[in-house]
């Protein structure tokens, strides 16, 4: 098995976004679009010249996304990498149309599965998963008529059970909630399972320094970021993932992640 390499050591600047908004919400995950703009200067200096170096997600398909992040975005001349839940588009309030996703296609950004209903991916059953994977990217190719070969896990949670079931859905390259983490696409027996590539979750209060730093690969930041990390999913195999869910939701969130 091809080990994990971690982010200073590869070109993968990935960063995870959820709601840009100029209005105060009780969301730690929702920032302003004036935020937003000092974050991408700050990444495009950072990295210099390589600027395809940076990796800018956006997880659940709210319309801010439309109508603040991927305006910003190309004024800085970036793109996005957008992941949505199939079920959710057009569907649900405060959420981008098909409409909408056709034209940020259009524009020049990528889209992605978050699976179909944003479901824990671990806890489905085989049925289940297959709907929220193959379901959801089916879906997703039929109303843009292009390619879907990327996902990113609701909540961050996956296991190699669910890495093989994306191979079999037709992933390519699966986005997960651990920053500093990087694992190349690996061979196993007939079948090639998707390469996995962490992401920074920006919230509110996350600093230009640690956006620098990430940005750049510099060692200490990044490993600084992952041990938080590693310091709330300790927390989260405590409490569970519905507990943790459920509390963090109540405490932080407007949305799901």
């Amino acid at each position: 098995m091809n080990p994990t390499v971690h982010i200073e050591d590869t070109p993968v600047r990935a960063f995870a976004y959820h709601e840009i908004h100029n209005l105060t919400v009780n969301d730690v995950y929702c920032i302003t679009p004036e935020l937003f703009l000092q974050h991408l200067w700050t990444m495009r200096d950072s990295v210099s010249e390589n600027i395809q170096s940076l990796m800018i997600t956006f997880d659940d398909g709210h319309y801010s996304n439309f109508r603040f992040a991927a305006p910003l975005l190309e004024f800085a001349a970036l793109h996005g990498h957008f992941f949505l839940p199939s079920t959710w588009i057009g569907q649900r309030s405060g959420f981008m149309s098909w409409q909408d996703v056709r034209e940020l296609a259009a524009r020049g950004h990528r889209i992605g599965s978050h699976s179909a209903t944003h479901a824990f991916l671990p806890s489905c059953s085989p049925t289940a998963m297959y709907e929220e994977l193959a379901g959801s990217r089916f879906a997703l190719e039929d109303q843009l008529g292009m390619s879907v070969t990327s996902i990113s896990m609701p909540g961050g949670r996956w296991n190699e059970e669910v890495l093989r079931a994306c191979a079999m859905a037709g992933y390519e390259t699966v986005y997960t909630s651990e920053p500093g983490f990087y694992r190349p696409a690996i061979n196993m027996d007939e079948l090639r399972t998707p390469a996995v590539i962490g992401r920074f979750a920006i919230q509110r209060r996350t600093s230009l320094r640690a956006i620098s730093g990430y940005s750049s690969g510099d060692r200490m930041t990044v490993r600084r970021i992952h041990s938080m990390y590693q310091a709330r999913n300790s927390v989260k195999r405590l409490l569970g993932d519905q507990a943790y869910q459920r509390l963090w939701s109540h405490l932080f969130r407007a949305t799901p992640n």
